[in-house]
């Protein structure tokens, strides 16, 4: 029995010990391995405030979480913060409410490498959205990737589908 525990520390020891030398590695070509990932961080925490404004349609509270020249890659349609507020505002107009049932997982992952003056901080998300107009209701899941700068967003690109959420306008 000892020498069965004595080989399972062992084994143990010597795995540990090569997926610490492999993550400290980096592969400097691909900048594979430059970064390292928090769980949770006051940048993801921003992340999920903004949220919350966005769920009430507050948009004055909701602009406040972004840079004010933030770009919004909505689909791969660039977007500014006047423009993605207006959206907001039409949501609104329209009757239609947002409901997040959970935001999960959400992590942040801190970019460097050596040809870097200051890491990148990214807030990723996959965001499970509610949306209903009276009696319809469309579930959408939104995977989110946002860029921080200065203490606000000053990036984000939001990959959903569509159809749903445009099929309340009508």
């Amino acid at each position: 029995m000892k020498k069965l525990v004595l080989v399972f520390l062992t084994i143990s020891a010597f795995a540990s010990a090569q997926s610490t030398l492999i993550s400290k590695e980096g592969n400097t070509e691909t900048g594979f391995n430059s970064g390292y990932s928090l769980e949770k961080s006051p940048n993801s925490k921003w992340v999920l405030n903004s949220i919350k404004a966005l769920e009430s349609m507050d948009t004055v509270s909701y602009k406040s979480f972004y840079a004010s020249d933030v770009k919004f890659h909505d689909n791969l349609e660039e977007k500014n913060l006047t423009q993605n507020v207006a959206f907001l505002t039409a949501l609104k107009v329209n009757g239609i409410s947002v409901k997040f049932e959970k935001v999960a997982p959400i992590w942040e992952y801190v970019h460097q490498t050596k040809n870097m003056k200051e890491a990148n901080h990214y807030v990723i998300s996959y965001q499970y959205a509610q949306l209903t107009k009276g009696e319809k209701v469309i579930k959408v899941l939104i995977s989110a990737v946002d860029l921080m700068k200065d203490g606000k967003i000053k990036e984000e690109w939001l990959v959903y589908d569509t159809t749903g959420v445009m099929s309340l306008f009508k």
